[in-house]
C-alpha cells in the first residue's frame, strides 16, 4: 500500500509540473511577437502580449481550446493572413515550443521560444529549468 500512494505521489508531481510547462511567455522569432499562455476555465489560451510587428493587435486570442493529451497539447491557432482557426499541436521541451499546424495536406512547423526574462521573475523555481540558451 506505501509503495502504491508513493508511485502516485510522484507520479503526480510529475504531472502537475508538466501541465505548466507551456504557460508563460514566448517569442514568436517573427516580428519579436510575445504571446502569453495562460488557464483560463480549465484551458490554455495564448494571447498577443507585445509585438514590432505594428499591425499586431495586442491582446488578441490566438491560441484557444488548448487540451492536453500525453506530452502533446492540441487546440487552434489564428491565422492571421487566413484570418480563421486552423489546428495545431504543440510540444514542449521547457525552453521552446514545436508548433505543428496544419491546414489541409499543408503542414507548417514553427519554433517558439521561452521569454527567459519574463520566466525568470515568474516562475516560482527557476532552477529547475536550463535557461542557458540564446536565440
Amino acid at each position: 500500500m506505501k509503495i502504491l500512494i508513493i508511485v502516485l505521489s510522484i507520479f503526480s508531481m510529475f504531472q502537475n509540473s508538466s501541465d505548466k510547462t507551456i504557460v508563460g511567455t514566448w517569442i514568436t522569432l517573427e516580428d519579436n511577437t510575445k504571446i502569453q499562455i495562460v488557464e483560463e476555465k480549465g484551458m490554455l489560451i495564448g494571447k498577443i502580449k507585445s509585438s514590432d510587428n505594428p499591425n499586431a493587435q495586442v491582446g488578441k486570442l490566438i491560441l484557444k481550446d488548448l487540451i492536453k493529451s500525453g506530452n502533446t497539447w492540441t487546440g487552434k491557432i489564428f491565422a492571421v493572413k487566413r484570418k480563421e482557426w486552423i489546428d495545431v499541436e504543440i510540444t514542449s521541451d521547457n525552453n521552446s515550443l514545436n508548433l505543428k499546424i496544419q491546414y489541409g495536406i499543408v503542414t507548417k512547423n514553427l519554433i517558439w521560444k521561452r521569454d527567459v526574462e519574463f520566466y525568470a521573475r515568474n516562475c516560482p523555481d527557476p532552477a529547475k529549468y536550463d535557461l542557458s540558451y540564446s536565440y
